[in-house]
């Protein structure tokens, strides 16, 4: 799929990226902000890396880039953007403030295509590539850019963590990793020396359950099962909550999908006028849009069964609230992102290092290990270890959300607030246990457009 014009494109915007960001010794030495990375000292990393990192300092000693002070504009979806996250990039960056606005999905992508120039760094999904990435809103970044490329976990460079794991359908990391240029994705099984985001954070998605009042569950089935009628409720996303939708009814024996991540017409009309059927029977007590709604759902007790995030479990977890996290037998619901750099940064070089040093930051022990105790993963999963350890009690932690291991002690959540109580073992197991068994990753459709209207006539029926 390489041509020379496109071998030419790809030169010219690592030259110029190179040149705009005065990245490298800026990034690391200018900002301070990753002195304390602990980046890779892999004797593995390629001399052109090295080449590369040597002519950024080159250039930024040249242009005597100044260290940035300012304030780095991220939109995202709130996911990542938290408190603790500010303040420890913040305490290690002197001079350097973030600014948070945190929107849907889809409202982050609308942004990013609408009002690139309002923002710095783009906190996103790897599904939401196929729509924005073609703009040239965002810039492609050289590997050699990302401290611990290198470690990135073999899920998020090659689509799984063993060779007998099934990487899932759907918009899989590896799939939109890599680009060719600043508007062209490199598809799946091109490797190239450009990267559309530097990765951040993934996890194995699945569903809430009341265990009290439904025993333990392990299919995504249970949703439309006779006991949980008038007590579901899905994400209020098209693509995400089609999706939960579409493994229940999968795994319920209603119907089968060529390809969950990206279904055909005749398939959503399919599984939609089921839905519509199951909604006017009076099935779905409603849809959730935030954190809370779907907290509450599950405390009040009317849900017994709802799409959710990891962290909400927990929250609850720790309330005695009987909720467990499904290991669905059909396979998790995968997703994963990163941090991209808007294009108009490049316009300033200290800005733009100042963007690198926070993309790298990402891939270090604090922010890992912040986001591990909520349940993530972090791409550089030696910097999730890593982050965990460094908590009081640390080998109780990386015990309990990487090893699978019984919770030795009572483990807090990054704000402080107990979480895992002494004795519980992580739904799904070990990082390899739950990340090596995907169904399907968070996707945009070919039909995302036609998916939309139908699911608008599937919550107004």
């Amino acid at each position: 799929m390489s041509n020379p014009d496109s071998d030419d494109m790809r030169r010219m915007n690592r030259r110029q990226f190179v040149r705009n960001a005065g990245l490298g010794a800026v990034g690391l030495t200018a900002m301070g902000a990753l002195a304390a990375c602990g980046g890779s000292d892999d004797s593995g990393s390629s001399s052109s890396a090295a080449a590369d990192t040597a002519a950024a300092a080159d250039t930024a000693a040249a242009e005597e880039v100044a260290p940035y002070q300012g304030t780095l504009r991220v939109v995202g979806l709130g996911v990542d953007l938290i408190d603790p996250i500010k303040a420890a990039f913040e305490a290690a960056t002197p001079g350097v403030t973030l600014e948070f606005t945190v929107k849907s999905t889809p409202e982050v992508t609308q942004l990013a295509l609408t009002q690139p120039d309002s923002f710095d760094i783009m906190s996103g999904y790897y599904h939401q590539l196929d729509q924005i990435w073609p703009s040239g809103n965002l810039q492609a970044i050289p590997t050699s850019m990302m401290t611990r490329f290198a470690e990135i976990s073999p899920l998020i460079a090659d689509g799984k963590l063993a060779e007998n794991n099934n990487p899932g359908q759907g918009d899989a990391p590896f799939r939109k990793l890599f680009a060719n240029s600043n508007t062209e994705l490199a598809g799946e099984g091109n490797k190239t020396d450009m990267i559309t985001m530097v990765p951040g954070n993934h996890n194995s998605d699945s569903f809430g359950y009341n265990e009290k009042e439904l025993g333990e569950q392990t299919s995504w089935g249970i949703m439309f099962a006779p006991e949980v009628k008038g007590k579901v409720a899905l994400i209020d996303d098209p693509e995400i909550g089609l999706m939960d939708a579409a493994m229940a009814a999968e795994a319920a024996g209603v119907m089968t999908f060529v390809d969950k991540g990206n279904m055909t017409k005749e398939e959503i009309d399919e599984i939609m006028a089921f839905l519509i059927s199951k909604k006017k029977e009076g099935w779905f007590r409603g849809f959730w849009a935030t954190f809370d709604e779907s907290v509450n759902f599950m405390s009040s007790g009317e849900v017994l069964v709802e799409s959710m995030w990891s962290p909400a479990v927990s929250l609850l977890q720790a309330q005695d609230f009987p909720v467990r996290y499904a290991a669905p037998t059909e396979g998790y619901r995968g997703w994963g992102g990163g941090n991209s750099v808007f294009s108009h940064v490049a316009d300033d070089p200290s800005k733009q290092a100042a963007a690198m040093a926070y993309l790298n930051w990402w891939n270090t022990p604090e922010p890992a290990g912040i986001m591990a105790a909520q349940g993530y993963y972090n791409a550089v999963i030696n910097a999730s270890y890593e982050g965990l350890g460094a908590f009081p009690d640390g080998e109780a932690y990386q015990g309990y959300y990487l090893d699978g291991a019984p919770a030795t002690t009572t483990l807090n959540d990054p704000f402080g607030q107990p979480t895992i109580m002494e004795g519980e073992v992580r739904d799904g197991g070990s990082y390899e246990e739950r990340c090596g068994n995907f169904a399907v990753w968070n996707s945009r459709m070919d039909e995302a457009d036609y998916l939309t209207q139908k699911w608008q006539e599937f919550k107004s029926a």
